[in-house]
């Protein structure tokens, strides 16, 4: 993650979040299995998803982490 600071009202974070996905059909089950990895290559941190909701969770968890870097959370409550 790299974070430029060009212009200290507005610093700008660039980060790279990888979504992998795979659909099986198990023919025992008679159904899709679904299989996403999130990863964040600048830590090598990696997880592993069956269910789309949890996927997007820990993205959203993910993305306020990036936000809260810039913008500290005392600051963002006296925005709202």
């Amino acid at each position: 993650m790299a974070m430029l600071t060009g212009m200290e009202s507005n610093p700008v974070t660039f980060s790279t979040l990888i979504i992998r996905n795979q659909v099986e059909y198990s023919a025992l089950a008679q159904a899709a299995i679904l299989r996403c990895t999130l990863e964040i290559p600048a830590t090598g941190q990696r997880w592993g998803f069956t269910d789309v909701d949890d996927l997007v969770a820990a993205l959203r968890a993910e993305l306020l982490t990036v936000q809260h870097q810039i913008i500290p959370s005392d600051q963002q409550k006296e925005e709202i």
